[in-house]
C-alpha cells in the first residue's frame, strides 16, 4: 500500500473515514420511510435509482448517541454483499490521500464487534481518523434482515 484515500466524514463531532472505493455515492440527506421490526439503528429504507435502499444511522450503530439533521447532513451509499445501503452521517470533510506512513494498525485492545468493522486508524497532524469497513458495519444477521426490506437492490 503505498497511498490510501479516504472519504472524511462527522459523526457527532468524531472524525471517521472509508476508503474512496467503498463509497459509491453520497447524497444529500433525505427521510427515511420507517420499516417495523428492525434496529433501532436502521432508519428506514429510500428509493434510490429505482431500488429499496436501507437507511443505517452511524451515530445510533456505533452508541454515539443520534444524528441531528441539518442541511449538512449526508447519506454515504455503499453496497454490501452487491446490495446498496446507505449510512447517515452528520457530515462529508474531504477526501483526504494518507501516505503509508500515515496509516497506523488498529491498536490490538480493540475487539469484538469493532474490531470487525475498524479497519486503520490515520493520521493528518494531531489528528487521528478511525477509517472503518462500510462493508463490515452490519453483522451477518442484520444483513439477512435488510435483504427483506430489499428485495430488488440486485440489479
Amino acid at each position: 500500500m503505498s497511498e490510501l484515500q479516504v472519504v472524511v466524514f462527522e459523526v457527532n463531532g468524531e472524525f471517521f473515514g472509508a476508503e474512496a472505493s467503498q463509497v459509491f455515492q453520497i447524497v444529500k440527506y433525505q427521510e427515511a420511510t420507517k420499516v417495523p421490526k428492525m434496529p433501532k439503528f436502521i432508519e428506514g429504507i429510500l428509493n434510490f435509482r429505482d431500488t429499496v435502499l436501507p437507511v443505517v444511522n452511524l451515530a445510533k450503530r456505533f452508541d454515539m448517541g443520534d444524528i441531528s439533521v441539518n442541511k449538512k447532513t449526508k447519506i454515504l451509499v455503499t453496497k454490501i454483499e452487491d446490495k446498496f445501503a446507505g449510512f447517515i452521517v452528520n457530515d462529508v470533510m474531504e477526501i483526504v490521500k494518507f501516505a503509508e506512513s500515515e496509516v497506523d494498525p488498529v491498536p490490538g485492545i480493540i475487539n469484538g464487534e469493532t474490531a470487525a468493522y475498524l479497519k486503520k486508524v490515520a493520521r493528518k497532524g494531531d489528528k487521528l481518523i478511525s477509517v472503518i469497513d462500510l462493508e463490515n458495519i452490519l453483522t451477518a444477521s442484520e444483513i439477512k434482515k435488510l435483504s427483506n426490506v430489499n428485495p430488488k437492490a440486485d440489479k
